[in-house]
């Protein structure tokens, strides 16, 4: 095999390079694009999480702002019905706050690992755990989830910012603090 001579290879790596900061700053574009519609968005994540709470007669287990080029934003709230036996998705329209779409889903994988009681007796519920990843990171959230670490619940949340930079939290079920953030 052939190597390329000292300036096609310095060319080649020049040409690479720039791909990939045009991708990046694609990237970040995106991301504030992203965060500029959240922004605009008339119901919060937390509020898509209340309403869709409501609906479905139970706590969220995770919400996303599902945000696809060309088509309209919408939440997308995961609720179990307080009883524990039924999880239901809920699709909000971010601009007018009306559920679109609502279907059962199917839960046994999730609660394999997790129990329904631990959500519904967590003291830090998932807006709750919004609230606190958007003030400490002063970014908007896009998505959170319940997870579990060892015995205990713990959310993430993950946070964009104007700027296009986004942070991830873990947010402690038991007291409702950061346990990390990247």
């Amino acid at each position: 095999m052939k190597t390329q001579s000292g300036p096609v290879r310095a060319a080649l790596l020049l040409a690479a390079s720039s791909v990939l900061a045009m991708g990046a700053a694609f990237a970040s574009d995106s991301a504030r694009h992203e965060a500029q519609a959240m922004e605009k968005a008339k119901l919060s994540l937390t509020e898509a999480i209340r309403v869709a709470e409501r609906q479905g007669n139970g706590q969220a287990i995770s919400a996303e702002y599902e945000f696809k080029n060309g088509n309209p934003a919408y939440y997308e709230v995961k609720v179990l019905r307080n009883d524990g036996q039924k999880l239901t998705q809920f699709e909000l329209d971010p601009n007018t706050g009306q559920v679109k779409e609502v279907k059962d889903e199917k839960f046994e994988k999730m609660f394999t690992r997790l129990k329904p009681t631990a959500i519904q007796n967590a003291p830090t519920s998932l807006t709750r755990a919004i609230t606190t990843a958007e003030t400490r990171s002063g970014g908007k959230a896009k998505a959170a989830e319940v997870n579990r670490d060892g015995d205990q619940l713990q959310y993430e949340v993950k946070v964009v910012k104007l700027d296009g930079g986004s942070e991830t939290l873990k947010i402690n079920g038991s007291d409702g603090k950061v346990a990390s953030a990247k």
